[in-house]
């Protein structure tokens, strides 16, 4: 998977690259009336696909009974619908080689799968056939930074790629087993996730102070715990890949008016209005 991620930024970026060939592109920001950063909202879903797939297992005991069966069988993992949102503030910035974009804020992300079982597990010394269905959904909050290039590929488009972290605390467990069988090992994420994230989107300027930007987004390490260097999780007997789909809504600060500077050290003697001037009026 890892592989895969990195083809896709290699390809994205020389797509890029031949976007930029030719006419001048004309600004995505700028304008007088806004400044360069401002706030940002994006609902979105989450998927849980399978990094180990169907797979058929068997496991055995230790020592004395290394020869003896615990459990053999499919495993069938498979994603389900979650719920996504987050909110934040972001910047545009200038001056730098790579760096175009820079944004923070905080989330919350529910991630759902589940795992069907089928096939043997070792009761009171015997083999008996056994199937159990187990799901889980988890609940997190946390926070998140990103620092994003930007290809511009036409006046009002352009592809957003971006590496960030991500720190989330797991505050909402829901896991359940229809038949629970302790030969079958379970394995689940720790409450605490630090987790290095890649993100592509494409971005469309709506008006001078709005975007809206597709983006899709998954781990690709695992910082705490390191999980052997994995960008999955764990869950009963299978690892998954979080992958969250979001529409982001960008806008930008206006711009305050310019306000007079000085006082006024006539006293009111002077006024457009005053005594002074209606005899002139008259």
């Amino acid at each position: 998977m890892k592989r895969v991620i990195l083809i896709l930024i290699i390809a994205v970026c020389h797509l890029g690259l031949i976007a930029q060939v030719g006419r001048q592109k004309a600004p995505l920001y700028g304008e007088n009336a806004f400044q360069k950063r401002g706030w940002f909202f994006a609902p979105g879903i989450t998927l849980m696909p399978s990094s180990t797939g169907n797979k058929f297992q068997t496991l055995y005991g230790e020592g004395e009974f290394a020869n003896d069966t615990l459990y053999s069988g499919r495993f069938n993992p498979s994603s389900r619908i979650g719920v996504y949102a987050e909110v934040g503030r972001h910047k545009f910035l200038e001056g730098y080689y790579l760096l175009h974009h820079f944004d923070y804020g905080v989330h919350f992300k529910l991630l759902r799968g589940k795992e069907e079982f089928a096939g043997q597990v070792n009761q009171g010394g015997m083999l008996v056939d056994a199937t159990n269905k187990s799901t889980f959904s988890d609940g997190s909050a946390g926070a998140f930074i990103n620092a994003s290039n930007i290809i511009q590929i036409a006046d009002r488009a352009w592809i957003h790629n971006s590496l960030g972290l991500n720190f989330d605390y797991i505050f909402l467990k829901n896991r359940n087993s229809e038949n629970f069988y302790p030969a079958i090992p379970q394995e689940f994420p720790g409450n605490i996730q630090i987790q290095l994230h890649y993100k592509l989107g494409f971005g469309f300027k709506i008006d001078p102070g709005l975007y809206v930007m597709p983006m899709v987004e998954t781990p690709i390490l695992n910082l705490y715990p390191t999980l052997d260097g994995n960008s999955t999780l764990p869950y009963f007997s299978n690892r998954y890949r979080p992958v969250i789909i979001t529409i982001r809504f960008l806008f930008l600060d206006k711009t305050e008016g310019r306000k007079c500077v000085g006082k006024d050290t006539s006293g009111g003697k002077h006024n457009l209005w005053g005594k002074d001037m209606k005899k002139y009026n008259k």
